[in-house]
């Protein structure tokens, strides 16, 4: 018997994006591995941090390899390369089951949600339908976990962006913060010659953008990529940061927007990147 009482809704949820590249190496053989021992430590912080998150992470050694052997670094296979597409949902298969393993052996209540029935790929375009299985995860008390994977529809495959997914869920469940944890200190200023970073950086401002070169190697588009789609949930309203995953505690901190290192990214009015991050 119940007292008739909807469930209390959770509060506004915090999305963290693990990038691939610092969760996931090249072993022997050129074969694809999870640091599994960095995901638990990663997930220790989130966990640390006591607030109702969303969880989506890279693919990083599973997905850009595949995606220059099989040739779609423009990020469509067509439908009738059906025998690539599912090669690779095999493949991420293998990256979501070590990702998953090691969050929850890292304290969190993980659970994975599947990319397929929340996106669709129409009309060149992938789009996220809905996000009702996201917030009754979340409802529950429990940490939602999407990556980067292929979208389906009647054009084809599509790979859906790790770095775009996590804006559109940050916007469509309008998010307390979104958090791109990465193995770099942040934005640098400098991008491939210093090693100092913006710790505030304007997205509408395409003097600085437009010096992030884009990476051709990889699908999702590097690091102007991240700085795009963080503008875009920037845009919604949304405190948006790109911080450094491998600084121990950055992570725990950064969810309460005060990172030990990292680029806030904001959008309008005028630009200094030496001013302090907001929090």
């Amino acid at each position: 018997m119940t007292s008739g009482r909807p469930a209390a809704r959770a509060a506004r949820c915090h999305i963290v994006k693990l990038g691939g590249g610092l969760i996931t190496s090249t072993g022997p053989g050129g074969l694809p591995h999870v640091s599994e021992e960095r995901v638990t430590g990663l997930a220790r912080e989130i966990a640390a941090a006591r607030l109702p998150t969303v969880l989506v992470h890279g693919t990083g050694a599973y997905g850009k390899p595949a995606a220059r052997r099989h040739h779609f670094l423009d990020g469509v296979i067509t439908a009738d390369r059906k025998e690539v597409f599912a090669q690779v949902s095999a493949l991420l298969s293998r990256l979501e089951l070590s990702v998953l393993e090691a969050l929850q052996h890292g304290g969190l209540c993980a659970v994975r949600v599947p990319l397929a029935g929340l996106c669709a790929y129409e009309g060149g375009e992938i789009r996220l339908l809905r996000v009702d299985a996201v917030r009754l995860l979340l409802d529950h008390g429990i940490t939602p976990v999407l990556g980067g994977n292929l979208a389906w529809g009647r054009d084809g495959f599509a790979v859906h962006s790790s770095d775009t997914l996590a804006a559109d869920l940050a916007i469509a469940l309008r998010a307390a913060r979104l958090t791109m944890a990465t193995n770099a200190s942040g934005v640098h200023l400098d991008h491939g010659n210093s090693d100092r970073v913006h710790r505030e950086l304007n997205a509408d401002d395409p003097t600085l953008t437009g010096a992030i070169s884009p990476d051709r190697q990889d699908v999702s588009g590097g690091m102007r990529a991240k700085v795009r789609e963080c503008g875009r949930a920037a845009h919604a309203g949304i405190p948006t940061s790109i911080v450094d995953g491998r600084l121990p505690g950055n992570l725990t901190a950064s969810l309460y927007g005060t990172p030990l290192s990292g680029t806030h990214i904001r959008v309008g009015g005028s630009q200094d990147p030496d001013d302090p991050p907001p929090g």
